[in-house]
């Protein structure tokens, strides 16, 4: 999306499913020490001196989603449809920005439709309508390079991650929200494309409070 568009964070309300645990995006330094001795605790010996390396990288991924105006993040734990006992992880995100002037809603996806064309991003797009707006939902597999640890074994395999996108307009064009789910199985993913657009139908644009410019989060 055009960056030179995009402002502060305007408060949103959104229905979280059960199942996500929340990250808090606030004090990471404080959250990593906590994290630090569960996650140790948790691992086998050969992977405890991998600790601080993977604790560091996820200090830098959620203050880059605090930067980029994340309102909510949580890691989610659900059983399969398929398969009884499997457990699917997946990583959930809620983002708001104020996009520009006013303007049917319309519009605005299609200029961000625009702007993943000129990206040649790949992936499957479709507009849904809303119970107030339309919805943009996009949809792809991303491949990743492999994690370098010392403790982990090396593989020629590139992992895949099965990722939703879906961009809710305010009714008058104005802000933006923004849900994003990565899913570490391509295979499972699918089964989310429901719960995600549940949750963009769930979108609210409410008025902050005039006394205060801080944004909220409704769950």
């Amino acid at each position: 999306m055009p960056n030179d568009k995009l402002r502060p964070a305007p408060p949103v309300g959104i229905d979280i499913p059960p199942g996500y645990n929340e990250i808090p995006l606030g004090d990471l330094d404080t959250l990593m020490q906590t994290a630090r001795p569960v996650i140790t605790a948790s691992v086998p010996d050969r992977m405890r001196d991998d600790v601080p390396d993977v604790l560091g990288t996820l200090h830098f991924l959620l203050a880059t989603l605090a930067a980029n105006n994340a309102l909510y993040s949580g890691i989610g734990l659900h059983r399969t449809a398929e398969v009884s006992g499997r457990v699917a992880v997946s990583w959930l995100t809620v983002s708001s920005f104020e996009y520009g002037e006013e303007r049917n809603p319309r519009l605005v996806l299609s200029e961000l439709i625009n702007v993943k064309a000129e990206k040649k991003s790949r992936g499957t797009l479709a507009i849904i309508e809303g119970p107030a707006v339309p919805i943009l939902y996009f949809e792809w597999i991303e491949k990743h390079s492999v994690p370098v640890f010392a403790s982990y074994p090396v593989t020629s395999d590139t992992p895949e991650v099965f990722q939703i996108e879906v961009t809710v307009p305010s009714a008058d064009g104005t802000s933006i929200a923004v849900v994003e789910l990565s899913a570490a199985d391509p295979d499972i993913g699918p089964q989310y494309r429901g719960m995600i657009l549940d949750m963009a139908a769930s979108i609210t644009f409410p008025q902050p409070p005039s006394d205060t410019g801080s944004s909220s989060l409704a769950l």
